[in-house]
C-alpha cells in the first residue's frame, strides 16, 4: 500500500486537520494532488487525487449545475477531498451538504482545512511523499496551470474573469494580490485598498527562484510587498502586487504568479479584442446620430437599441479637447496619445454614457435628469472637469482640458442639435475670457453665449468681418510691431472696465505704458472709449474677431 490519506493525516500540520465523514476511504491511496478552483478541472483529473477546494470554482453556479459537476466527479475514483470554508459562495450550506452525501455515498472521506492554513501547504506534504523537489515543482505547476486554463476556458457569463483570476490566485498563495493599470491606478483587487500603488525608490530587485519573463521587485512598508511588472500582448503596462499579510511569499507562490499572469494576457487579449469591435461598433452608430445620417424612425430605433439608450430620454452633448501648453512642436503620435488618456478618464467620470471618438475631440452623449436645476448641473459639470484635469495633469503638467457643453433636448433624434452647440461652445472657449472677462475659463456652456448663439451659425468669415467695427479694423491693419501689444491691452483694459491701474497690474507693465498704450490705440482707431454703445461694439468686435482665426486655423 502506498502513502493514504490516513497516512496524510499524520504528517506535520496535516494534523490540523479533520475528518467531517467519509471514514471508510481513510486508507485511499493518495496517487496525486490537484486544487480545485476552476469549475471545468475535473476533465484534467486523471484519478487517485486528493482534491483540495474552497468550493470557489461554484460560488456562482445552481445547485443543479453543481450536481452535475458532482456526477462528472463520480467517475474520477478520488482518494479524498479537502475543503476549505469562509469563502462567499451561493447556497454554500446546500452544496456543502451535497458535497457530504457525495463523499458518503463513495467512500471518499471529506476533510476540512482550517482558513487560515494555505492549500499550498498540503499540497507540499503530499508531493514531498511522492516525487523529488524537482517534480514537485512540476507537479505544481501543472495544477497550477490547469486551474487558470480551466478558468479561462469557461464560458460563464456571470463571472469577472480578472477578478477570478486574482481571486484564484488569492487562494492559492494565501495573501491579497492586486492588478493595477499603467498609471498605478488599481484595476482589480481581492483586498480593501483601492489606493494609488507607490513604487518606493528602496524597492529591490527580486529573484523568484525561477526562468522567469517579468521583472519583480520587493519592497517593504507597512507590509512586505512583491510587484511583478508586466506587459500585456495589447501593448500596455500593468502591475501585480502581492502583499505578504498572511503567508510568507515563496518559490511555490512564484509559480502561481507566472500562470496567474499568463491567464491574465490571455483574458486581457480577448476582451481588447472584443472591446474594440464593439467600440468601434458603437462609435459608427453614434457618428450616424450625431451627425443626422439617420434616414429613418426604424433605423433610429435600432440605432437606439444597439447603444443600449432610452430612444426618448433627455440628452445633451459634451466635447472635450487637451492641449499642451508646454510644446509648441506639432506631434500627431503625441497628440494621439493625449487623446487616448482623455479618453480614458472621460469614461471612467461620466460611467453610463456613450462616448464618441472625433479625432482629437472626445464627444459625450450623456442622459441627463431633465428636471435637474442648470446652477445643479453646471456644478456637477466642474466637479468633472476638475476631475479630468487633476489626472491629466499628473501625466503632464502642461495638459490643459476644456469642454463645450450643449443644451438638453429630449429623444435622441434630437442629438445633432446639442451636439453642434457643443462644438460651438467648445470653439468659445479660447476666447470665453473676452466673453465673460475670466481668461481661465475651460468650460463653456453653449446657453451662456447670449447673442454669440447667432454668430455660430455664420461659417463664412466675410460675413463675420460685417461684425468687427471699422474702428477694430484699423488696429489689426496696423503693421507695425507693437501691433499685437496694443491688442491685448485693448483687451484687458476693456475686462478691468476701462481701469488703467488694473490693467497695467493684469499686464505687468508700468501705469503710463498702459496709458501711453491706450492714448495710441485711440489715435490709431478713432475709439471713443467715453461712449458705451462704441464700447460694446468694440468687445463684440474683439471675440468675433478670434471666431475668424478659429476659423481660419480649422480651413488650414
Amino acid at each position: 500500500m502506498g502513502f493514504t490519506v490516513e497516512d496524510l493525516l499524520q504528517v506535520g500540520e496535516a494534523k490540523k486537520l479533520s475528518v467531517i465523514c467519509g471514514e471508510k476511504g481513510l486508507k485511499n491511496e493518495i496517487k496525486g494532488v490537484t486544487i480545485i478552483e476552476a469549475p471545468d478541472i475535473v476533465r484534467f483529473i486523471n484519478g487517485g487525487e486528493l482534491l483540495l477546494t474552497g468550493l470557489f470554482a461554484f460560488k456562482s453556479c445552481s445547485v443543479e449545475e453543481y450536481k452535475n459537476h458532482l456526477q462528472e466527479l463520480r467517475g474520477k475514483k478520488v482518494s479524498g477531498l479537502v475543503l476549505k470554508r469562509g469563502r462567499t459562495v451561493e447556497e454554500a450550506d446546500v452544496k456543502i451538504a451535497l458535497l457530504k452525501e457525495f463523499a458518503g455515498d463513495n467512500n471518499i472521506p471529506l476533510i476540512e482545512v482550517p482558513f487560515e492554513m494555505s492549500f499550498q501547504v498540503i499540497v507540499g506534504l503530499v508531493m514531498e511523499r511522492l516525487f523529488n523537489e524537482e517534480v514537485t515543482q512540476l507537479k505544481y505547476y501543472k495544477t497550477t496551470h490547469d486551474n487558470f486554463l480551466a478558468l479561462m476556458l469557461s464560458h460563464s457569463s456571470k463571472e469577472n474573469k480578472i477578478g477570478d483570476i486574482l481571486g484564484l490566485l488569492d487562494k492559492m498563495i494565501c495573501n491579497p494580490v492586486a492588478l493595477y493599470d499603467q498609471y498605478m491606478c488599481c484595476y482589480a483587487s481581492t483586498g480593501n485598498g483601492t489606493e494609488r500603488l507607490q513604487i518606493s525608490e528602496n524597492a529591490k530587485k527580486y529573484d523568484p527562484g525561477i526562468l522567469t519573463n517579468y521583472k519583480y521587485l520587493r519592497q517593504e512598508d507597512e507590509y512586505i510587498r512583491y510587484i511583478v511588472e508586466i506587459n500585456l500582448n495589447v501593448g500596455i503596462k500593468m502591475y501585480l502586487a502581492i502583499t505578504e499579510t498572511i503567508s510568507k511569499f515563496s518559490l511555490m507562490d512564484c509559480i502561481a504568479v507566472e500562470n496567474a499572469i499568463i491567464a491574465l494576457q490571455y483574458e486581457f487579449a480577448r476582451t481588447f479584442a472584443v472591446s474594440e469591435l464593439e467600440k468601434k461598433f458603437q462609435n459608427d452608430i453614434l457618428h450616424n446620430i450625431l451627425s443626422g445620417n439617420i434616414e429613418s424612425i426604424d433605423e433610429l430605433k435600432k440605432s437606439s437599441t444597439l447603444l443600449d439608450v432610452n430612444i426618448d430620454g433627455y440628452y445633451r452633448v459634451i466635447v472635450f479637447g487637451v492641449t499642451n501648453e508646454g510644446s509648441s512642436r506639432k506631434d500627431i503620435n503625441e497628440k494621439i496619445h493625449h487623446v487616448d488618456l482623455l479618453e480614458k478618464t472621460v469614461i471612467q467620470r461620466i460611467p453610463n454614457s456613450k462616448v464618441h471618438r472625433d479625432l482629437d475631440k472626445i464627444v459625450v452623449a450623456m442622459e441627463v435628469n431633465s428636471d435637474s436645476s442648470q446652477i445643479e448641473y453646471r456644478e456637477e459639470l466642474k466637479d468633472v472637469l476638475k476631475q479630468v484635469q487633476t489626472f491629466m495633469t499628473a501625466q503632464n503638467k502642461y495638459l490643459k482640458v476644456k469642454a463645450g457643453v450643449g443644451r438638453i433636448v429630449k429623444g435622441i433624434i434630437h442629438l445633432p442639435e446639442t451636439y453642434k452647440e457643443a462644438n460651438d461652445a467648445f470653439l468659445f472657449v479660447d476666447i470665453a475670457g473676452d466673453i465673460m472677462g475670466e481668461g481661465a475659463t475651460q468650460m463653456m456652456l453653449f446657453s451662456d453665449l447670449g447673442i454669440f448663439k447667432l454668430l455660430c451659425q455664420l461659417d463664412d468669415p466675410a460675413m463675420l468681418m460685417e461684425y468687427v467695427p471699422e474702428t477694430l479694423e484699423k488696429l489689426y491693419d496696423y503693421k507695425k510691431p507693437q501691433r499685437d501689444d496694443f491688442i491685448m491691452t485693448l483687451k484687458t483694459y476693456l475686462d478691468k472696465n476701462q481701469n488703467l491701474s488694473k490693467t497695467a497690474q493684469d499686464l505687468y507693465i508700468h501705469y503710463k505704458t498702459a496709458a501711453y498704450r491706450i492714448e495710441k490705440i485711440a489715435k490709431i482707431t478713432g475709439i471713443d472709449f467715453d461712449n458705451a454703445n462704441e464700447v460694446l461694439a468694440v468687445r463684440i468686435g474683439l471675440v468675433v474677431h478670434r471666431m475668424i482665426e478659429n476659423y481660419n486655423k480649422k480651413v488650414m
